[in-house]
């Protein structure tokens, strides 16, 4: 893998099939480690976000293929179309926000959480500026409260160096300075150039 930076739309020709990954899933699964560490961002205790690329994504969907064994055509294709909403267009961050609390979403306090929280949740910028994040409408996420909701950040040409919630309830409100590894891979990852995947899938 090439460490990080590649942000596009995943296509069939970078997913291999069931057998080619376990082949190969020792050494991906390494790979996307070191990716995912500067993308993994802690904000306290309550919250996680999981800020997604290119090589990211693609490893959801192959851990997909792996743990619930799909093989036909139609079920891979199928995992593009649910897994690709996560990355974002040029200029957009995307990412998972991980809600850690022992959470029961049936009560109706849970309900007001997973409904606000999303809009209270913003990057700082190089140049100051507050951005927040909002939560789009993509298959299977965002549609049902849970532990877990996709936002979307339009940071244009600059890149963020704080992430922070001002949501001033059941002390969700933090504010977390980006280490330079953080702010590293986040700029690569919008200032990326549409390439191939690593290691040829063919």
């Amino acid at each position: 893998m090439s460490g990080g930076g590649i942000v596009r739309k995943l296509e069939r020709s970078d997913i291999m099939d069931y057998m080619s990954y376990q082949e190969k899933r020792a050494e991906l699964r390494r790979d996307i480690a070191r990716i995912k560490k500067p993308r993994r961002i802690f904000l306290g205790e309550k919250l996680l976000f999981l800020f997604e690329n290119s090589e990211m994504v693609r490893d959801h969907v192959l851990e997909t293929i792996s743990l619930e064994k799909l093989f036909s055509e139609h079920d891979l294709l199928r995992q593009l179309e649910v897994f690709n909403p996560l990355i974002g267009e040029k200029g957009e961050l995307r990412c998972t926000m991980i809600i850690l609390d022992d959470v029961d979403w049936e009560k109706p306090k849970r309900m007001k959480l997973w409904k606000e929280l999303a809009s209270h949740v913003y990057l700082i910028l190089n140049d100051g500026q507050k951005i927040y994040g909002t939560a789009p409408e993509i298959i299977v996420a965002n549609q049902h409260p849970c532990s877990f909701r996709v936002l979307n950040f339009k940071c244009g040409d600059r890149y963020p160096i704080a992430l922070g919630t001002d949501y001033d309830i059941g002390g969700y409100k933090l504010e977390v300075k980006l280490s330079s590894s953080q702010q590293r891979a986040l700029r690569e990852d919008l200032t990326a150039m549409p390439r191939s995947l690593e290691p040829t899938l063919h």
